[in-house]
């Protein structure tokens, strides 16, 4: 029988309090155990606030994962669009609508990310019921997915939760009320270097990690690594959609260091690396085992009552000056009804873990604090 819990329920065992922006806007994530662990999803991080939870994406587990080379290319892609996939795309934005802020909102008309797409799978583990958000949010995995498979064929892009159907309080997360937040892995390669089925295992600064299964016992470990160049082309191929207004992208500071490195070198288009310097910021929660996306509101949202968090770039002020609205920010009051659990209890449950699992976590207490780099939307 394997251990109570994987290393995904030890995420936070290190983490601060405090994200990017006014502590009345905090949004640190918390961890979510694989479904088999019976542990509640949400840790809340230590400080003298508390945190805002945004669960950590199940893991799938790589044994029964495959690489997408020569004879073991996916099947559960079709090479032509599925008719879900062409029901998605062919949506109107005005179909949905995203009301009050990512903490404390709803969802009106909200359409379901299909199961499988072009270059990605929704997360089997999570509940379909998950899968909801604005078309704008939908459509923009979609084509993002679509131009990483085309691009860089072989990969595929693991999605966590969106919202439900009618938004509201998601279990194991803060935010993902409104329809307008997604967690999605970082795209990753095996030990020979071989795209894998993503899972949610913390990378280090080398972009490295380990896919700790059974904590007691280190015989089931699966090394992974961060698949850079499918990572950054997912983003890529995000930020340069038209109309679709990105708000924050919450990511550790090493790969984001990285990425954009790694976007420099490949001669990336300057304001796209310009942009995801800006959107970036590691909150309390590290974000270093997925990346959680958070679009704007929508101009005609705005008037039905979306509101947003900071900041409000100067960019996306002017596009709301052209459309004749402006931003109207949230509260910062969180809707009741989240549970968090606190790190003591997370580590409790933990049960005993090898000595492998041991080091990690406390050579992750070097990058798990959020930082303070000085960048202008980062505080």
């Amino acid at each position: 029988m394997r251990g109570s819990v994987s290393i995904v329920a030890l995420m936070l065992l290190a983490a601060s309090a405090g994200a990017c922006g006014p502590r009345a806007q905090q949004d640190p994530a918390s961890p979510q155990p694989t479904a088999a662990s019976g542990v509640e999803p949400g840790v809340e991080a230590p400080g003298d606030v508390p945190s805002q939870a945004e669960d950590q994406p199940d893991k799938v587990d790589t044994a029964t994962a495959k690489t997408t080379d020569g004879d073991d290319a996916k099947k559960h892609v079709s090479p032509k669009k599925s008719e879900a996939i062409a029901r998605v795309l062919a949506a109107k934005p005005g179909d949905s609508t995203s009301l009050g802020a990512p903490n404390n909102g709803d969802l009106k008309g909200g359409i379901a990310l299909p199961a499988t797409g072009p270059g990605y799978l929704a997360n089997p583990k999570k509940d379909p019921d998950s899968r909801y958000g604005t078309v704008e949010l939908v459509q923009a995995i979609v084509r993002a997915a679509e131009v990483v498979e085309r691009e860089y064929p072989g990969g595929e892009l693991l999605v966590g939760d969106l919202s439900r159907p009618e938004g509201g309080v998601i279990k194991g997360h803060g935010s993902h009320q409104a329809g307008r937040d997604v967690d999605v892995l970082f795209y990753l390669l095996d030990s020979e270097g071989k795209p894998m089925r993503s899972v949610a295992a913390p990378l280090d600064p080398a972009g490295e990690g380990t896919d700790y299964k059974d904590l007691a016992d280190p015989s089931d470990d699966v090394p992974v690594k961060i698949d850079v160049p499918r990572t950054w082309k997912f983003i890529e191929a995000l930020l340069a959609q038209e109309q679709v207004y990105v708000q924050r992208l919450f990511l550790v500071e090493h790969l984001r260091s990285m990425l954009i490195d790694h976007a420099t070198k490949s001669g990336a288009p300057k304001p796209i690396i310009a942009r995801f310097a800006d959107l970036t910021c590691q909150p309390g929660f590290p974000h270093d085992d997925h990346l959680h996306i958070r679009l704007f509101c929508s101009p005609e949202d705005i008037s039905a009552g979306c509101r947003d968090m900071k900041p409000i770039y100067p960019w996306h002020q002017e596009l709301l000056k052209a459309a004749g609205v402006k931003a109207k920010l949230a509260s910062g009051k969180r809707r009741k009804g989240i549970k968090l659990t606190s790190t003591k209890e997370a580590r409790a449950k933990a049960g005993p873990m090898h000595q492998d699992v041991v080091d990690f976590l406390d050579r992750r207490e070097a990058w798990v604090r959020k930082p303070h780099p000085g960048r202008k939307y980062c505080r």
